[in-house]
């Protein structure tokens, strides 16, 4: 058992041995011509501009073992290293154009070719050194693209949910985000090595005009700048981005040369757009707008991301790399939870609209047109999934000449009264309303007839005879209740109330019946 303890440790200790070897690797790589400069002669590999076009590279390498020669694919139409015999060497498939390099001094051939004038980074690494970076890079930008795609399926459920396809603008603006950040950063290579076309600088500079675009049109939606601004104002940031995007798809049917023309001026106006843009979230901010200060919040952070890629260089190579895409996720989340607030706000202010246009001004239960639009729900919702439906259309008895005694204020209290009780003997679920005058109706959805029967009976029993006492007045008071009980899927709202009133009139010549009979009685 210590025999077997003792070889894994010399094992771990030296492997630990070899990854530090194979990190403090010994590299280095000369430009010795370019058939584009011929002048140019022991250049370091790191240090090359390349021009567009075509153009053959010669390179002097000497590594202590095998290495990987790379450099970014951003631009580059196409790559390929030879040795000294023209035989192509041996790539590997990654985010960044890589090639393996055996130990010793060599003199390689680099054919490539640049849609537009580019640096060409040149790196060579040792294989713990290539492996740390492309699967940090990869991590990170996995991360940051699944972080996307979820914020953008969760934002898009939002505006669905409240049927507003303002709130898609978000989700279209965050997919544009990370597509572009996705083929910027070489990830399309990893799956489709050899389609070039992912590394082409157009279909770059397109998905980054979309992105302006969305990301103004969001903006415009979540500040609501149409209320905010004035009219010229909104249509001109608006305008800009509009232009923006035209000149991204413009740029993708010309020459790259036109195109790079067009990029200049659409960077131009990506910088109005967004200086625009920043001063009415500050206007927002100044009127104390819904969520404006969220957002402000968020684009401080990509200001700050921005300004850290000019300053750490050599501080933090990390977050020289990847401090703009850390500062678009945390964008992002921001403006999401942004988002999602606002959403909670219209669904609030739209449920309060509702609450005011559908409830009795009087009785503080649902008015006609409220009930209804409820009981349709509730109605869908028993032919769906089966049970007990319970209508029962209540009418005050002599409720006239209650108001031609007591007079009409005495009668409100009592219809107050009447909606008190209503409720108080119903559940949460049921649906409580008033259809006017003295008529109110109870509707609800049971899963068993015994306590369908129950409800129904509480509500009879409540209203047969009892005295309401208001500020001035004890005043008997009897109710007609017309109870209709079903477990048949019903076509209409209108139909129950058809039935259950006409059991109302029933129940109402029963209780008129019983009076004649007992003024008869008392005759005698």
């Amino acid at each position: 058992m210590t025999v077997q303890v003792t070889r894994h440790l010399i094992r771990f200790w030296f492997s630990v041995a070899l990854l530090v070897a194979s990190s403090t690797v010994f590299a280095d790589c000369l430009l010795t011509s370019n058939e584009l400069a011929p002048e140019t002669v022991e250049t370091p590999a790191d240090r090359l501009v390349l021009a567009e076009g075509l153009q053959r590279i010669s390179l002097s390498c000497n590594v202590s073992q095998p290495s990987i020669l790379h450099f970014e694919r951003n631009y580059i139409a196409f790559a390929q290293l030879y040795d000294d015999k023209m035989q192509p060497v041996q790539s590997l498939r990654s985010s960044r154009a890589s090639f393996v390099i055996p130990q010793g001094q060599h003199t390689f051939v680099l054919d490539v070719s640049a849609q537009v004038r580019v640096p060409l980074n040149i790196k060579v690494s040792s294989l713990f050194e290539y492996q740390k970076l492309v699967s940090v890079h990869t991590l990170t930008l996995s991360v940051f693209i699944g972080f996307c795609l979820a914020l953008t399926v969760y934002v898009g459920i939002l505006g669905n949910s409240i049927k507003n396809n303002g709130f898609y603008s978000y989700s279209f603006y965050v997919l544009n985000a990370a597509i572009f950040f996705l083929l910027q950063e070489g990830l399309m290579n990893i799956v489709f090595p050899s389609v070039n076309f992912f590394n082409d600088f157009q279909f770059h500079l397109f998905f980054a005009g979309i992105t302006v675009f969305a990301a103004v049109n969001f903006l415009d939606k979540l500040l609501d700048f149409k209320a905010l601004l004035r009219h010229w104002q909104r249509n001109f940031i608006i305008g800009m981005a509009y232009l923006a995007m035209f000149l991204a798809f413009l740029q993708v049917f010309l020459s790259s040369a036109n195109a790079m023309k067009v990029n200049e001026l659409l960077s131009l106006i990506t910088l109005i757009t967004m200086v625009c843009t920043f001063s009415g979230c500050v206007y927002a901010c100044v009127r104390k707008v819904h969520c404006s200060y969220l957002v402000m919040s968020g684009i401080a952070i990509m200001v700050s991301a921005m300004s850290f890629r000019l300053i750490l260089d050599e501080t933090s190579p990390f977050l020289y790399r990847y401090g703009l895409i850390i500062g678009i996720t945390l964008e992002a989340f921001i403006f999401a939870v942004a988002t999602s607030r606002k959403v909670k706000k219209l669904d609030d202010d739209r449920l309060a609209a509702f609450k005011r246009a559908s409830t009795d001004a009087l009785c503080a239960v649902l008015n006609r047109s409220g009930w209804e639009g409820v009981a349709r729900n509730v109605l869908d919702t028993f032919n769906k999934e089966g049970g007990f439906l319970t209508l029962l259309f209540i009418d005050l008895d002599d409720f006239k000449a209650v108001n031609d005694a007591y007079g009409h204020a005495t009668g409100d209290d009592i219809l107050r009264v009447i909606a008190k009780i209503l409720k108080s003997r119903c559940r949460d679920q049921d649906v409580v309303g008033r259809l006017g005058g003295d008529e109110f109706v109870v509707l609800s959805h049971c899963y068993s007839e015994k306590q369908a029967k129950r409800l129904a009976e509480r509500i009879e029993d409540s209203l047969l005879e009892r005295d309401i006492r208001t500020d001035n007045y004890s005043i008997p008071i009897t109710a007609s209740v017309g109870t209709y009980i079903t477990n048949e899927k019903c076509k209409s709202v209108d139909e129950l109330l058809d039935k259950a009133d006409a059991l109302m009139y029933v129940t109402k010549a029963k209780h008129k019946k019983t009076l004649v009979t007992e003024g008869i009685q008392g005759t005698f």
